[in-house]
C-alpha cells in the first residue's frame, strides 16, 4: 500500500467519509429543491479525495438529452480536458457497470483512450494531464434514476490497481451511489410533479369546452394590458358579449347541441379579432375581449355582429347577441369592476327594450 495504515485506522477513515458524504447529501435535500450541479459533485469529489487516504482525484460522467456520457466534474484532474471528452451510452452503460466496479488497468490505456476523443497524440495528453497518467485504478460507481443509470461517480487511486479490495472500500462506494440515486431520483421526481403542477395550472387557465382563456386567464392578461396602456398611446376596452336567451336554446336542443353552437361563435367572435386582441370564455354563454385601440372599437363590433347574423340565418337558428364596451381607466380600473359595469351595461339594455 501506498500508505501503510492499521485495518482499524482505515475503517474509521472510510467511515468518517462515509458520514460526511451522507451528510453533505442530506442538507441539500434539506435546504432547496433543485437538482445537484456541477460544484455539487464537485464538492462531494473532494469529500471523497481529501478523506481517503489511497484515493487521489476523481470524476462524474453523466448522462446528456442524447444519451452521450460526459464529464460533468472533476476533481485533482484538469477539466478543460475532461469537458470536451464525450461517450456513446454503449460505451458505458456495460453490463459491468450496473454496481460498483474497480477498473483496472494502465494509465497508458487512459492515455491512449483519452487522446483518440479529442483527436490529439499521446505524448501532448500525457504532457497536460499527469493526474490522469498517475492512475492505476478507479472505482467506478453507478449513479440511478427510475432504475437507469444516468451518471457514474468515479473515484481514482495513484496507489496500486488492488487498493480498493484491500481496504474492504467497494461495499462502501456501494451504499455511496445508492444514496446519490436516492437524492437524484428525489430531484427528479421534484421536476416532473412541477411539471404536471405546470400542466394542471395551464389546464386550469382555459375553458375545457372552447380552450380559450378562462376568467382566471383572462384576468392576468388584464393585468399586462393595463400596464401597455401607460407606456403607449393607447386604450384597452373590455368588451362584454351575452348570447340572448342561451338557455332557451338549451332546452330545445340539448346541452349537445349547446356546446357545438358555443364552440361555433367562439371560433366566429374569435376569427373577428386581431391576433392582439385576446377572446375567453367566462361564463356558459358570455364572451371577453380584451383591445388595445386608440379609439373604441366599433368596427370589431361590428364585424362580431354581422357575422354571427349571418351564421344564424345560414343555420336558421334564432340566435341574438348582446355587447357593451367599457374603458379601463374611464368605466373603472380594476378587471371585476369593469366586468361588472359591461353587464349593467348589458341589463340596462334588456330593461330599456321592454318599454
Amino acid at each position: 500500500m501506498a500508505r501503510k495504515k492499521e485495518t482499524r485506522e482505515l475503517k474509521n477513515e472510510i467511515n468518517n467519509t462515509y458520514l460526511l458524504f451522507s451528510q453533505y447529501l442530506m442538507d441539500t435535500i434539506r435546504d432547496r429543491s433543485t437538482p445537484l450541479k456541477k460544484r455539487d459533485f464537485e464538492r462531494l469529489l473532494k469529500i471523497a479525495v481529501d478523506n481517503l487516504s489511497f484515493v487521489h482525484s476523481g470524476s462524474v460522467l453523466w448522462q446528456d438529452s442524447d444519451g452521450r456520457f460526459f464529464y460533468l466534474a472533476a476533481y485533482n484532474h484538469d477539466y478543460d480536458i475532461l469537458k470536451n471528452v464525450t461517450f456513446a451510452p454503449q460505451e458505458m452503460v456495460m453490463r459491468r457497470f450496473k454496481h460498483v466496479y474497480v477498473i483496472k488497468r494502465r494509465s497508458v490505456d487512459i492515455i491512449k483512450e483519452l487522446a483518440r476523443k479529442l483527436n490529439e497524440n499521446e505524448k501532448h495528453i500525457q504532457e497536460k494531464a499527469q493526474s490522469i497518467d498517475n492512475i492505476k485504478a478507479f472505482i467506478s460507481i453507478p449513479i440511478r434514476s427510475q432504475r437507469k443509470i444516468v451518471g457514474f461517480f468515479n473515484l481514482d487511486t495513484w496507489d496500486h490497481e488492488n487498493i480498493f479490495a484491500e481496504t474492504g472500500f467497494e461495499s462502501v462506494a456501494e451504499l455511496m451511489g445508492n444514496l446519490l440515486s436516492i437524492v437524484v431520483e428525489r430531484f427528479e421526481l421534484i421536476d416532473m410533479v412541477k411539471e404536471k403542477n405546470s400542466e394542471l395550472e395551464k389546464i386550469n387557465l382555459f375553458d375545457k369546452l372552447t380552450y380559450l382563456p378562462n376568467l382566471k386567464f383572462l384576468s392576468q392578461y388584464f393585468e399586462k394590458y393595463s400596464e401597455i396602456t401607460k407606456r403607449l398611446p393607447t386604450k384597452l376596452y373590455l368588451v362584454y358579449i351575452d348570447i340572448k336567451e342561451f338557455e332557451k336554446i338549451n332546452r330545445m336542443y340539448g346541452h349537445e347541441f349547446g356546446d357545438d353552437l358555443i364552440l361555433k361563435l367562439s371560433k366566429i367572435i374569435t376569427k373577428s379579432c386581431r391576433k392582439s386582441d385576446i377572446v375567453g370564455r367566462t361564463n356558459g354563454d358570455e364572451f371577453i375581449i380584451l383591445t388595445l385601440s386608440k379609439e373604441n372599437p366599433k368596427s370589431l363590433i361590428k364585424r362580431i355582429q354581422e357575422k354571427v347574423s349571418g351564421f344564424a340565418t345560414k343555420s336558421g337558428l334564432n340566435i341574438e347577441i348582446q355587447i357593451s364596451t367599457v374603458e379601463y381607466g374611464t368605466d373603472g380600473k380594476d378587471f371585476n369592476t369593469l366586468i361588472l359595469k359591461a353587464q349593467e351595461k348589458i341589463y340596462e339594455k334588456r330593461v330599456f327594450a321592454t318599454y
